[in-house]
């Protein structure tokens, strides 16, 4: 083998000998290059004496199909993340530190658990309080106020598990009939504000998921729609396009700032000027990261924001 080629859209061909990919090898503590035999370019090592991890194995394997792939382990008190790609005959190693990272997504998932815990507690007091109202008195309130507390109190043990990693019940959902059911909640905002409201859902679109999950990624999306815009538009559409169901949750509202675009999915991450605390996104990529779905948005200033949420149709 004389070396390899890679081409990117817009770059020029690279051509890499194996001389020039042992040098890298031996310099570099970010990249490396291994063979379809697993060795690393340079030396006899197969790249899992190197890493000794189930992770490295699976993901050779992978490559070894022509995909893709990644690997992530603890090594001497550090969190590694191999990013690996074919390029032609070889194939590239991309090695990242990410402890730093992780120890701060850990760090705000306790927070996030935390306050769900903290929230159990005056919740199943109130309720209390309100069970004993319902005693005294028979009320359509009283009742009303039961049911939003039972609701409130699902979202926060839902929500728990979703940080904890765990999964709750799968059911079949009529995205129609959540929709609808979603939308009514924010029906007195949208009036107050001049907000006109349209659903578009083709009939009998239905999908797979956790309903108090997929119904708080809908409220999180239509919370920020109806904040963020005056005298406007707030819909949303389902339909199915291909081997997809595309649910759009779109505002003719001010438009996510531009220096924000790149980062509006972590946690605590907001304009100054917004309400709350930053968080509501953040939950909304972590319901769909949770279901294997996939979520992207367009923003522009003054025009509007429409998010994208894409599933699998077979999910």
């Amino acid at each position: 083998m004389k070396g390899t080629k890679s081409k990117q859209s817009g770059e020029s061909v690279i051509n890499l000998n194996l001389e020039t990919l042992s040098v890298i090898n031996r310099e570099s503590s970010s990249i490396l290059f291994i063979d379809s035999t697993g060795t690393v370019i340079g030396s006899s090592d197969k790249i899992w004496d190197r890493f000794p991890y189930l992770a490295v194995i699976k993901m050779y394997e992978k490559l070894m199909k022509g995909k893709k792939a990644e690997a992530e382990f603890e090594e001497s008190g550090r969190i590694l993340k191999i990013k690996a790609k074919p390029l032609e005959d070889v194939y590239m190693l991309e090695i990242e530190d990410i402890t730093s990272q992780t120890c701060i997504e850990e760090f705000k998932k306790r927070i996030i658990s935390t306050i769900s815990h903290e929230l159990k507690t005056p919740l199943t007091v109130i309720k209390g309080y309100a069970e004993l109202l319902s005693l005294e008195a028979e009320s359509e309130i009283i009742g009303k106020m039961t049911s939003q507390i039972d609701r409130i109190m699902n979202i926060v043990n839902s929500i728990s598990l979703l940080m904890k990693g765990q999964e709750g019940e799968f059911i079949e959902i009529d995205v129609g009939d959540v929709v609808e059911e979603i939308g009514h909640q924010f029906k007195d905002k949208m009036a107050a504000k001049g907000i006109k409201f349209s659903v578009s859902v083709e009939p009998d679109l239905k999908i797979s998921a956790e309903k108090i999950l997929f119904q708080q990624l809908l409220i999180n999306l239509l919370d920020n729609a109806v904040k963020f815009t005056e005298n406007g538009k707030v819909g949303v559409k389902g339909y199915r396009l291909e081997d997809s169901i595309v649910i759009e949750v779109y505002d003719t509202g001010r438009g996510i700032p531009e220096n924000l675009k790149p980062f509006i999915f972590e946690k605590f991450v907001k304009a100054k000027e917004s309400p709350g605390l930053g968080i509501g996104l953040s939950l909304v990529k972590t319901i769909v990261k949770h279901h294997g779905w996939e979520i992207e948005f367009d923003s522009s200033a003054g025009k509007g924001t429409t998010f994208f949420i894409k599933i699998p149709a077979n999910s």
